[in-house]
Formats: C-alpha cells, sequence, structure tokens
C-alpha cells in the first residue's frame, strides 16, 4: 500500500513568522503552490500560510450595526467574541504572515497510507498537509499530489491537448 512519503514533495518551500505577506504571495505564485509551512528559528512547525489566508486579505471589513441610545451601544447584530473587528482590522493590515497564518496545523506522518491522506483531505479541508516525523517538517502534501497519482506516471510525461468537440 502506498504511503504518504511515496507521494509527498521532499524539498519543502517554508515560511518564517515574519516573513513578508507579498513575499509569501511571490513565492506561493511563482512556485505553483497552495500555501507554506511556516517554521520558526528552531525549525519548528508553528503554523501555515494558505492561499485561503491571502484571500482573506481583499474581502470586506464587517461593521456591526449598531444603534446608539443615550450615550450606549447596542449592536445590532452580535460580533463574534467582542473584539471580531479589531481581528478583522489586523488581518487587512498584516504585513508579516504571523498575523494571518493559521497556528492549529493539520498534520501527517510520512508513514500514513495514501487513503488515510485522503480521508483526511476530505473531513479536515487542510491543503496542503505537512508532513511531520517525530515533530520535525519532512515534507508536504498537496491535492495536486493525489490527482497526480491518478493520472499515473506514464501519462503524466506525455504533453497533450483534447481536441475540441467537432474536431
Amino acid at each position: 500500500m502506498l504511503k504518504v512519503k511515496d507521494i509527498m514533495t521532499k524539498n519543502v518551500i517554508a515560511a518564517s513568522p515574519e516573513t513578508p505577506v507579498k513575499e509569501a504571495a511571490r513565492l506561493m505564485y511563482l512556485n505553483g503552490l497552495t500555501g507554506l509551512p511556516v517554521l520558526d528559528a528552531n525549525d519548528d512547525l508553528v503554523g501555515i500560510i494558505t492561499e485561503n489566508d491571502l484571500v482573506k486579505l481583499e474581502g470586506p471589513l464587517h461593521v456591526p450595526n449598531f444603534l446608539g441610545i443615550l450615550g450606549s451601544l447596542i449592536y445590532l447584530d452580535n460580533p463574534a467574541d467582542g473584539d471580531e473587528i479589531q481581528k478583522q482590522l489586523e488581518t487587512l493590515t498584516a504585513t508579516t504572515i504571523d498575523k494571518l497564518m493559521t497556528e492549529d496545523v493539520v498534520t501527517i506522518s510520512s508513514q500514513a497510507t495514501v487513503q488515510d491522506l485522503t480521508e483526511l483531505f476530505l473531513h479536515k479541508k487542510g491543503n496542503p498537509i505537512p508532513v511531520v516525523d517525530d515533530g520535525k517538517l519532512v515534507g508536504i502534501v498537496s491535492r495536486a499530489d493525489i490527482v497526480k497519482l491518478i493520472a499515473g506516471k506514464d501519462l503524466l510525461s506525455h504533453s497533450f491537448l483534447p481536441l475540441a468537440k467537432g474536431e
């Protein structure tokens, strides 16, 4: 049975928490990546920055509706945990990825099966997923690795475009 180590990318492009957001976006774009693991000075995995995190930067700021009565504010829609507006402002003005990254990272072992990996993709919605053994990053896998596996190595060496209907 195939294991994660058989399909993972071993030479991982990673970032540090202090990496500027623009640099992370540039690295992801130029290398065709959907995310970057974030490593601290000891090479410990402390987060992941993904396309979804970067897309949040372009989202609108949601200011809750409120009503002023006798000098007090009554919120008509409850901000999630009281400081939602502050969190949105921090996201919109983030300059380094430590403000945007996901800290609760879904990981997988290199010894896990590809079946385990597909289950993780289906149920945890993470992409990419860092591969961690003994607390250290050893690789990374994405949904594209599963697609490549399905396509087969022999098909990947041929470049062709299907004909349009009627040709």
